[in-house]
């Protein structure tokens, strides 16, 4: 039988090494990027050595999607904590996008792992759109709504889209200024133009490893 360390049995040790794994992944993905996520450079991040890495994850692609669900999950109960209590839709999206921007502005790693690397990496690619969603929408428990669009409204989301993702990775590396309350309504005159405006929401659901 094992006994306890420190006073802590193993299960417990063995959380705490892969919450400092998942941390590690985060600071390497979020400054580096995801090419820098070796298993070596995760371990010497996290201060473990090799042989405890798979204890928690079969691979650096588990580590991978465990660093993104999890950076986007921090993102969304951000987003829902701050709109909670707000009277009106838009009041409420409102307070989830200034919530947003004041993460993604202290902690740039967020906008790295969310929305630069997916642009290089295949895996992570597809779930852009939905950590956008995440940032700016307070109904972050609900499936996307999106029956019955046109192929017109589609180009409009992808635009516009596409627009939000450059504004919050400009925002978070400093080159729009520091007034947030400024970069917050510039992003909600973004959304009044979103096909069904007031009534976009995102899957709760992880990303599945592909």
């Amino acid at each position: 039988m094992s006994r306890p360390y420190r006073k802590l049995p193993p299960q417990i040790r063995a959380a705490d090494r892969r919450a400092k794994l998942i941390s590690a992944g985060v600071e390497l993905v979020g400054t580096q990027g995801v090419s820098a996520m070796t298993m070596r450079a995760v371990c010497r991040e996290a201060g473990l050595s090799q042989k405890f890495f798979y204890e928690s994850f079969a691979d650096t692609d588990a580590l991978l999607h465990e660093v993104y669900n999890g950076t986007l999950r921090r993102v969304r109960d951000l987003v829902d904590e701050a709109a909670t209590g707000g009277e009106g839709d838009w009041v409420r999206r409102r307070a989830g996008v200034d919530a947003a921007a004041r993460l993604v502005a202290e902690d740039p790693r967020v906008c790295r792992i969310l929305f630069v690397e997916p642009v290089a990496d295949v895996r992570l690619r597809r779930y852009v759109r939905r950590s956008i969603l995440a940032l700016i929408s307070a109904d972050s428990d609900r499936s996307a709504v999106e029956n019955g669009v046109t192929v017109a409204s589609k180009l409009r989301y992808a635009t516009l889209f596409g627009s939000l993702i450059s504004l919050f990775i400009e925002w978070s590396e400093g080159n729009l200024g520091t007034d947030r309350a400024v970069f917050v309504d510039h992003v909600m005159a973004q959304l009044e133009r979103l096909p069904g405006a007031g009534h976009v929401v995102v899957a709760d659901e992880p990303v599945r490893q592909v």
